[in-house]
Protein backbone atom coordinates (compact mmCIF):
# COMPACT_ATOMS: atom_id res chain seq x y z
CA UNK A 1 0.00 0.00 0.00
CA UNK A 2 1.28 3.76 -1.18
CA UNK A 3 1.23 5.72 1.54
CA UNK A 4 0.94 9.29 1.58
CA UNK A 5 0.94 11.85 4.08
CA UNK A 6 0.03 15.94 4.32
CA UNK A 7 1.06 18.99 6.58
CA UNK A 8 0.51 21.89 6.62
CA UNK A 9 1.69 25.71 8.52
CA UNK A 10 1.17 29.13 8.47
CA UNK A 11 3.70 31.69 7.96
CA UNK A 12 2.58 35.24 8.80
CA UNK A 13 4.03 37.12 6.57
CA UNK A 14 3.94 36.94 2.65
CA UNK A 15 7.83 37.03 1.50
CA UNK A 16 9.69 33.73 1.54
CA UNK A 17 12.62 34.66 3.24
CA UNK A 18 10.35 34.24 6.10
CA UNK A 19 8.95 31.08 5.32
CA UNK A 20 11.33 28.82 6.75
CA UNK A 21 9.80 27.99 10.16
CA UNK A 22 6.49 26.57 8.61
CA UNK A 23 8.54 24.54 6.35
CA UNK A 24 10.14 23.10 9.13
CA UNK A 25 7.16 22.92 11.20
CA UNK A 26 5.28 20.68 8.11
CA UNK A 27 8.50 18.74 7.92
CA UNK A 28 8.42 18.14 11.10
CA UNK A 29 4.55 17.09 11.06
CA UNK A 30 5.43 14.85 7.97
CA UNK A 31 8.01 12.88 10.08
CA UNK A 32 5.67 12.65 13.11
CA UNK A 33 2.75 11.02 10.77
CA UNK A 34 4.77 8.48 9.18
CA UNK A 35 6.17 7.22 13.10
CA UNK A 36 2.61 7.09 13.96
CA UNK A 37 2.17 4.66 11.15
CA UNK A 38 5.45 2.46 12.72
CA UNK A 39 8.01 4.01 10.61
CA UNK A 40 11.52 3.54 11.97
CA UNK A 41 12.11 7.39 10.23
CA UNK A 42 14.40 11.01 11.04
CA UNK A 43 14.78 14.18 9.29
CA UNK A 44 17.16 12.59 7.03
CA UNK A 45 14.75 10.13 5.90
CA UNK A 46 13.58 12.76 3.08
CA UNK A 47 16.99 13.78 1.71
CA UNK A 48 16.68 13.04 -1.71
CA UNK A 49 12.92 12.16 -1.43
CA UNK A 50 10.03 14.27 -3.90
CA UNK A 51 7.57 16.49 -1.21
CA UNK A 52 5.08 18.23 -3.29
CA UNK A 53 4.83 21.79 -1.54
CA UNK A 54 1.76 24.28 -1.98
CA UNK A 55 1.97 27.42 -1.03
CA UNK A 56 -1.48 29.05 -0.68
CA UNK A 57 -2.73 33.01 -0.05
CA UNK A 58 -4.22 33.31 3.75
CA UNK A 59 -5.39 36.65 5.15
CA UNK A 60 -1.74 37.81 7.01
CA UNK A 61 0.73 35.50 5.08
CA UNK A 62 0.59 31.69 3.92
CA UNK A 63 -0.18 28.46 4.52
CA UNK A 64 2.68 26.01 3.39
CA UNK A 65 1.29 22.66 2.78
CA UNK A 66 3.91 19.83 1.91
CA UNK A 67 2.94 16.24 0.80
CA UNK A 68 5.25 13.25 1.22
CA UNK A 69 4.30 9.82 -0.32
CA UNK A 70 7.90 8.03 1.25
CA UNK A 71 9.56 5.90 -2.04
CA UNK A 72 10.23 2.40 -1.29
CA UNK A 73 7.66 2.22 1.33
CA UNK A 74 8.03 -0.80 3.59
CA UNK A 75 5.77 -0.89 6.29
CA UNK A 76 4.13 -3.94 6.30
CA UNK A 77 -0.20 -3.43 6.39
CA UNK A 78 -2.47 -4.74 9.13
CA UNK A 79 -4.38 -8.05 8.79
CA UNK A 80 -6.81 -9.34 10.70
CA UNK A 81 -4.21 -11.39 12.20
CA UNK A 82 -2.82 -8.33 13.77
CA UNK A 83 -5.42 -7.27 15.76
Amino acid sequence: MIRKYTASAEANSRHPQDWGRAMAAAMTDLIEQRREDGGMVDHEDLYGEDLRLVIGAIRDGVEITLTWMPEGDSTPERNSYDI
